[in-house]
């Protein structure tokens, strides 16, 4: 099955943080890194700790998975470039992504069909959780899986320090903030909608418009 890549959506959150001008949007949306054609990070709504970030691709994917071949490699230096921004000022983080399908009717772990990578300072043992996992390396390697595992959604998480860990989605809706949220011994938080934690996401904007991203080199993708 081959995977054309879509346009960018008027009814899509990402498209629009990507598209809009700052001061148009909700202060919770204002991108915190922006990078033209490639991609753009945000504060997460629903942020557990400071810090904690969402990035996403300019392209309107469902998935890294399903990136063209030409948009991947400049949004995963983009990505590095980000998580090493993140690590520089709250420590080691953790990635992961609910890599949804197109099907609608389909039951997934994504709430939003636009690709989006979590970054979340801190380490949360994925491991407990028990997934079928099987050991990718880098998120370069995320992007060449086969075709074929890709309709069906995945989910895909990183831990300081670890390789890019795959899995068949678990089709439970945040299934990775539901774990994150029992780690941090607040079970009940896991929705974002329900818990938005304004004060965390208000106090990674500060820290982030205080300290201005570094200039990086771009590195081969992680």
């Amino acid at each position: 099955m081959q995977l054309v890549p879509q346009v960018p959506r008027h009814d899509c959150l990402f498209c629009e943080v990507y598209a809009t001008d700052d001061q148009a949007l909700p202060w919770y949306d204002r991108a915190l890194i922006r990078q033209n054609q490639v991609g753009v990070a945000m504060c997460a709504v629903g942020a557990f700790v400071p810090g904690y970030l969402l990035i996403s691709p300019a392209q309107h994917e469902s998935s890294v998975q399903a990136l063209a071949t030409s948009a991947a490699p400049d949004f995963l230096i983009f990505v590095d470039r980000v998580v090493a921004e993140v690590e520089r000022m709250y420590g080691p983080s953790t990635l992961f992504e609910h890599g949804s399908c197109r099907a609608e009717e389909r039951r997934r772990s994504a709430c939003i069909t636009h690709s989006h990578i979590h970054v979340v300072p801190g380490a949360y043992s994925f491991d407990l959780l028990g997934l079928p996992v099987r050991p990718l390396g880098t998120l370069a390697d995320l992007v060449k899986v086969p075709a074929a595992e890709r309709a069906d959604g995945y989910l895909m998480y990183r831990e300081p320090g670890g390789l890019v860990q795959y899995s068949p989605d678990a089709a439970v809706s945040q299934y990775f903030r539901r774990h994150i949220a029992r780690m941090l011994g607040r079970p009940d938080e896991w929705d974002y909608a329900l818990f938005p934690q304004w004060q965390n996401v208000r106090a990674t904007q500060d820290d982030f418009w205080r300290t201005p991203a570094q200039p990086l080199p771009l590195n081969e993708p992680a």
